[in-house]
């Protein structure tokens, strides 16, 4: 049985997309996969299991047979990092091994996700480096690439950690940077002893944010477009430039969600009629009836927030990261993609395993 952690140098790399990618395409080629996630930052209570939302997720996905409480053993809650900053918990090792040997049992590998990076549980012992020697693992990093800052930081862990780091997945890499890549920085690679498992492309869709998520965590009154919640957002722009302007920004960006001062009619007008995927106003203002009247027309869902601007601007930059596979069509596409790019034949070669 072999064991694949995913981890990164920093977060939101697109760990939990390799991670789906390759459950996909292991079962697919006939393998027995398990899934294990040794530590959970984002509490959700399933079936009287307090567990970790992303695992939760993977195990929906697919209709996974191991209890969620093995899937992720320990889930970080702020609680937790207080009792630990007052006297340093003990036991989560052997919580995580335990659990991953029944996890491992009757599996011909197992994928290991992360949420963070490489770092993540080191203050309460069980670091990155730490897990990959309980868990026997190899090592596999997806990361954004940029040129030498991520290099140097691969660097410096393959020294640290050694035979282990396998290699990397880059991600969201424009077409100017794949040649160099793939001439260049492979080879380079090759010599460190790592290697490149692939790279995936920028992708507007995996980038998208849905309404109806986005509405939910902010907490948001939907004040009409409530049959248009299953749309995508794209990207996100702030309104609060003057009117000439914006419309030059949205006319390159007709798949935007709009975030803008409640007080600032002009600029939702302008949004609606350029048929952006929502507006999200902020300061508690609601819009006019106007504003409403072609909204619904439009099909423009328009979320009302009590913050302001720039703290909605935050939350929403915060939350990209977190809710890029919460829909199935993102999920299917993110396994086909990662399906196509990655290197799966290196990659069963290191495992030693033989598709059936």
């Amino acid at each position: 049985m072999g064991a694949l952690y995913i981890t990164s140098t920093e977060r939101h790399t697109g760990k939990r997309l390799l991670t789906i990618g390759l459950i996909h395409r292991l079962r697919k080629d006939g393998f027995k996969v398990g899934y294990f996630k040794p530590l959970g930052h984002f509490p959700v209570k399933v079936d009287n299991v307090v567990t970790d939302r992303a695992a939760w997720l993977t195990h929906s996905l697919f209709q996974l047979e191991d209890p969620l409480e093995l899937v992720c053993p320990v889930v970080i809650t702020r609680d937790l990092i207080m009792q630990n900053f007052e006297k340093d918990i003990t036991g989560l090792e052997k919580k995580i091994k335990d659990a991953f040997e029944k996890i491992s049992e009757q599996k011909d590998v197992v994928v290991v996700g992360s949420d963070n990076s490489f770092s993540e549980g080191s203050s309460l012992g069980v670091s990155g480096i730490r897990l990959i020697k309980l868990l026997n693992a190899y090592a596999l990093f997806m990361e954004r690439y940029a040129c030498d800052v991520c290099i140097d930081a691969l660097v410096e862990l393959k020294n640290a950690i050694g035979d282990p780091m396998i290699g990397v997945v880059f991600n969201k890499v424009n077409s100017v940077d794949l040649e160099e890549i793939k001439g260049l920085v492979s080879p380079f690679l090759n010599r460190k002893k790592m290697e490149l498992y692939g790279s995936v492309p920028e992708d507007k869709l995996l980038g998208s944010v849905g309404i109806s998520e986005l509405a939910t965590h902010l907490s948001a009154d939907v004040v009409c477009g409530k049959d248009n919640l299953d749309g995508l957002a794209e990207n996100f722009l702030v309104g609060g430039m003057q009117v000439d302007k914006f419309i030059g920004y949205v006319l390159k960006r007709p798949a935007a969600g709009i975030i803008v001062g409640g007080d600032r009619t002009d600029i939702q007008l302008v949004a609606i009629e350029n048929g952006v995927r929502c507006l999200v106003l902020s300061g508690n203002l609601y819009p006019n009836d106007t504003i409403i009247a072609r909204a619904e027309a439009k099909g423009v869902p328009i979320l009302v927030t009590r913050d302001d601007t720039y703290t909605v601007a935050k939350k929403v930059e915060a939350m990209v990261g977190q809710l890029k596979l919460e829909k199935k069509v993102k999920m299917d596409h993110g396994m086909n993609l990662v399906d196509q790019v990655f290197d799966f034949k290196k990659l069963y070669e290191k495992l030693n395993l033989v598709p059936q």
